[in-house]
């Protein structure tokens, strides 16, 4: 019987040297609803049925990092993260809004990993460590070859900034962070192609962070428009073209 995709990829996410300081790793995945590789990044996942379908050619949507290692531990506990938390619950809002079936969607992080301790804010404590940071980016290519996904949508100021040296089609998204940079380079791209991933193209949009939406979505502006309505505009723009029926 064939591995499932998501297994597969979270069996070899961790990097093959330890950790840097201050980041832990995942000991198991988290068997409901969690991004990855805090758990399998599914929407449908629940512990007690088995895995839906990999939403291979659907939507990846990049977040920066898991969590903490006391926020893994509760949703562990509760066998999933909080559907009411406001990154889940602003995330889910607007993508439905934007019609981007939530089951074709692999919500996954751009860093492996969890946060040593309690704390959930700032710089990610392996950001500066070259070799881990080059292995998350190496498992990044992993998982936009495992997922052939159509559309990437990266959350938040960080994501953008991280990527851009995958993909000279990106360069100007790694002049600076911050929204107001995107929105003025250009937040929707298309046909977006990654050294390393001959054959592979993909359309990016980039979102403020959900947990923060209210506070960071009124800065947008696109096409004339500002705010929540800036965002719907980008990520419908970013879909034109792409099916994500199920095949």
């Amino acid at each position: 019987m064939t591995e499932h995709p998501v297994i597969a990829l979270w069996r070899r996410h961790a990097p093959a040297t330890q950790y840097p300081p201050g980041v832990l790793g995942v000991p198991t995945p988290i068997a409901g609803r969690s991004f990855f590789p805090g758990g399998y990044g599914l929407w449908a996942a629940e512990a007690d049925r088995s895995l839906p379908d990999f939403p291979t050619g659907g939507v990846m949507v990049l977040g920066h990092d898991f969590h903490s290692e006391s926020g893994y531990r509760e949703s562990l506990e509760r066998g999933r993260e909080s559907s009411t938390q406001p990154t889940w619950r602003n995330l889910a809002d607007v993508l439905q809004r934007a019609g981007i079936p939530l089951e074709r969607c692999f919500f996954t992080n751009y860093y492996m990993g969890l946060r040593a301790g309690t704390g959930t804010t700032g710089p990610f404590p392996g950001a500066g460590d070259p070799a881990f940071v080059s292995h998350c980016r190496s498992f990044l290519l992993d998982q936009l070859q495992t997922q052939q996904p159509q559309l990437i949508i990266t959350l938040g100021i960080n994501v953008p900034w991280g990527i851009a040296p995958l993909s000279s089609d990106l360069s100007d998204w790694g002049a600076r962070r911050g929204l107001r940079h995107l929105d003025s380079v250009g937040p929707v791209r298309r046909d977006i192609r990654f050294t390393g991933l001959p054959g592979f193209a993909t359309n990016i949009v980039a979102l403020a962070h959900p947990s923060l939406r209210h506070a960071s979505v009124r800065h947008r502006r696109y096409c004339g428009l500002t705010g929540d309505e800036a965002e719907l505009a980008m990520l419908r723009d970013a879909l034109i073209g792409i099916n994500l029926a199920v095949v």
